[in-house]
């Protein structure tokens, strides 16, 4: 985990991380964000946490940063200035954040601010410049306005934004491609009109019947469910259909090949009827959660044409008046661009109107009133003490954020890609996983020493897998030995795609190689976080670990199966890896320990390339120009496929 919430209460068995930071984060409805009770803008909500018993659910920071601000509580909450309309604390922490977003990841910069605080701890006060640590107490809730809450908001400078969702301003480009980086969390699509939607198994049969969409679609799929959406005139989306996820990567079809390695169809449901459609044709653009899609909830609200704090957004509008439900998850989702809040020095440009009669103000402030209620702003703002960057980067409109719904998201961006193989995941255009491809005379000009080469063409595929079948049974013995029969079997029903078997990755967690591979990782995280002070991985960081399976002097291998494992079928179907991919899925730090996950996702072909049979011996054992022979002829064209494996490694160690 890299961030959380300011509050944190024990978190329930089975209970998804959104759903915790929403127990942790009630918010009172009339402080809440974007806009409060009056429709004025609101940076934050105003969480109804309060220290009113001896034991304190203390404030905590959301993440690591660095505080730029921190402001010791008013012995007087309960006269004026601050009790404007009631007792108000005016204790607060600014923290600057720069977190990694992302598997390859990008660095994003924000602010959270905790205001109304009834107490700042002595550390905070004296550490102002100094980092503090996700977690890390704050301090306790106070009051506000008479209400025992405080308020929590986070913001950003105008930049930052493209650098969290790749634009900053309007909605999703549906005609470029997602973001190659950063990346993260689930898959979204946009496929326009005029794109097939194959009916039958498609995947194995791209020239199954179809018909072309009518309307665009805009797909999300979470690894469960896969839901379809139309666009409305109005720009709102409404759910064409939904089904369980399912997808198949198979070789690229003729419309891609020599442009993608491989097609990826996904099951999707549009007006009541099912098909398939191939997302990695041009015609289709992909997302991630990284792109913030519109069609995911998400919107960048940026059309309020005056500097103060009256929300005149013509978008906003529309939304506060549909039902509370409706207007509930478009709010949350609004990132929202106006100034900053906290600074004397614009309170006339931003709080003038309320002198003036008008709809949002139908009993306009007298002189004294409005003098009053400035006086009150005056004494919670703090821009003039902040640092000259720290002003630059919070000057003019910023954009803000609904804590919770942003917390929520930058979560899923927690996962690291540590490692890459220059081989990619998911090559079907490899040589060894070409099929059908040589005539006999081609395949018998395979061998240096022709004379002795085993190809036998007198042979039925039948007789040929039988060649091969009877190999399995004598070369492999032990726990792993059903998985060369099982890759077999697979190769015989002829339908290419992607492999997965249980028992692969247990073979690979069971491996002496995994284990060498874990504990080289294991060092290097532990030695990182020593040098950087317990602090979470950067980015040079992450290159470390890296460079060192590329560096041949550092010498940290990859997982693969070339110890003993010609015994147990392993050194025959598998043996060397073709790509190899791992990532760190998450890391806590607690002061001198860390836990975190590894996860491997590992691919190997289950077939035969020409320099398998040129050199290396093969060409002189029977089973090996049978299997040889299955795939290649191009009278029998037996597709080869990518065995893959996927598994976890829970990890743990001392700073």
């Amino acid at each position: 985990m890299h961030i959380s919430p300011p509050v944190i209460w024990p978190r329930q068995a089975g209970e998804k991380y959104a759903d915790w930071v929403m127990r942790c984060m009630p918010v009172d409805p009339e402080r809440n964000y974007p806009v409060n009770h009056l429709k004025a803008w609101h940076g934050g909500i105003h969480l109804p946490h309060l220290d009113l018993s001896g034991v304190a659910n203390p404030v905590r920071a959301i993440a690591d940063g660095v505080i730029v601000y921190a402001r010791r509580p008013s012995e007087k909450p309960d006269d004026l200035p601050l009790a404007y309309q009631g007792r108000t604390d005016d204790g607060c922490v600014l923290i600057r954040h720069e977190i990694l977003v992302g598997d390859r990841p990008v660095l994003f910069t924000f602010y959270s601010l905790t205001m109304h605080m009834k107490q700042v701890r002595g550390e905070i006060l004296s550490n102002v410049g100094q980092k503090v640590k996700r977690e890390q107490i704050l301090g306790t809730a106070g009051y506000v306005d008479g209400k025992g809450a405080f308020h929590f908001q986070i913001c950003c400078e105008p930049k930052m934004l493209e650098v969290l969702s790749g634009r900053i301003h309007g909605g999703t480009d549906t005609a470029k491609p997602g973001r190659s980086g950063p990346v993260y969390g689930k898959s979204y699509y946009f496929a326009p009109a005029g794109v097939s939607l194959h009916a039958g198994d498609a995947w194995l049969k791209p020239n199954s019947p179809a018909y072309c969409i009518s309307l665009p679609l805009y797909i999300t799929d979470d690894g469960s469910r896969t839901i379809a959406f139309h666009r409305q005139a109005d720009g709102s989306y409404m759910q064409s259909g939904s089904t369980a996820t399912v997808r198949h990567i198979v070789e690229p079809s003729a419309a891609i090949k020599g442009v993608k390695t491989w097609s990826e169809w996904i099951l999707v449901s549009v007006s009541g009827q099912e098909g398939w459609i191939d997302v990695s044709s041009a015609a289709v653009k992909t997302y991630t959660d990284a792109d913030l899609p519109d069609w995911d909830g998400w919107s960048i609200v940026d059309d309020d044409p005056t500097p103060d704090s009256q929300c005149n957004s013509k978008r906003m509008e529309k939304w506060l008046a549909e039902a509370d439900g409706a207007q509930g998850a478009k709010l949350m989702k609004s990132i929202c661009k106006f100034p900053f809040e906290w600074n004397s020095a614009t309170i006339d440009t931003r709080f003038s109107w309320v002198k003036h009669k008008s709809k949002a103000a139908p009993d306009p402030l007298t002189a004294e009133e409005y003098k009053v209620l400035t006086n009150y702003i005056g004494a919670l703002c703090f821009f003039d003490k902040l640092s000259g960057s720290v002003q630059a980067e919070l000057s003019g409109e910023i954009w803000h954020f609904e804590p919770r719904a942003f917390i929520t998201q930058i979560q899923k961006a927690e996962r690291r890609l540590l490692f890459e193989t220059k081989n990619n995941m998911n090559d079907f255009t490899a040589d060894d996983m070409q099929h059908g491809d040589m005539s006999k005379e081609q395949i018998l000009q395979q061998g240096k020493i022709k004379l002795l080469t085993r190809f036998d063409f007198d042979k039925t595929a039948e007789e040929h897998f039988a060649v091969m079948e009877h190999m399995a049974r004598m070369t492999a013995k032990g726990k792993y030995a059903p998985l060369i029969a099982a890759m077999i079997g697979q190769f015989k029903k002829n339908t290419g795609g992607i492999g997965r078997h249980q028992l692969l990755n247990e073979a690979f967690l069971e491996h002496k190689m995994t284990r060498e591979c874990v504990a080289k990782i294991k060092s290097y995280i532990s030695n990182a976080l020593s040098q950087n002070g317990a602090s979470t991985l950067s980015s040079g960081d992450i290159n470390g670990i890296e460079n060192s399976f590329i560096r041949k002097d550092i010498g940290t291998k990859l997982p693969k199966f070339d110890d003993w494992d010609w015994q147990n079928g392993l050194g025959i179907t598998v043996h060397d890896t073709f790509a190899t991919r791992i990532f760190l899925d998450y890391l806590n730090i607690d002061k001198k320990k860390y836990k975190g996950r590894l996860v491997f996702h590992i691919q190997d072909h289950f077939g035969l390339d020409i320099p398998d049979l040129n050199g290396k011996g093969f060409e002189f054992i029977s089973w090996f120009c049978s299997w040889f022979i299955l795939q290649r002829y191009n009278k029998l064209n037996f597709k080869p496929f990518i065995n893959e494996a996927t598994f976890s490694w829970d990890i743990e160690g001392f700073i």
